[in-house]
């Protein structure tokens, strides 16, 4: 019973809904991961990934498949990472980036509480995803 309504959260849930601009659902995803054990330096690679895939596809232009060669990433990935451009002004993508490289820091020692440094990245890139 204890089990049967458990979310499954993982550092790469957490940076989808975060990028779709599901700021609530990536907070709630988020806490979920940090109480069954994620550690938060994974937490912000897979939001490093997210957001760098997003930075090297956001205006460029051609097929998936030439892309994902050029760039070294699958088609889906090329895909995936387009789709969620679409919702990021240059502003708010140089933001997100900027955000996670002080979490990065700061849940590698540069700072005294690594989740908070997560939790604030979560909610920068997923408000600045949303348009607000």
């Amino acid at each position: 019973k204890y089990y049967g309504g458990r979310v499954e959260a993982t550092a790469f849930k957490v940076a989808d809904a975060a990028l779709a601009g599901r700021a609530g659902a990536a907070l709630s995803m988020l806490r979920h991961a940090l109480a069954t054990g994620v550690d938060p330096v994974p937490l912000v690679a897979a939001l490093a990934m997210k957001v760098r895939g997003v930075a090297r596809v956001a205006d460029l232009r051609g097929s998936s498949a030439s892309l994902a060669k050029d760039l070294g990433m699958a088609p889906w990935q090329v895909d995936q990472a387009r789709r969620d451009a679409q919702r990021f002004s240059s502003e708010s993508l140089v933001k997100a980036v900027q955000v996670l490289a002080e979490a990065d820091a700061q849940v590698k020692g540069a700072g005294r509480d690594p989740v908070y440094a997560v939790e604030r990245a979560v909610t920068v890139i997923a408000l600045a995803a949303s348009g607000r």
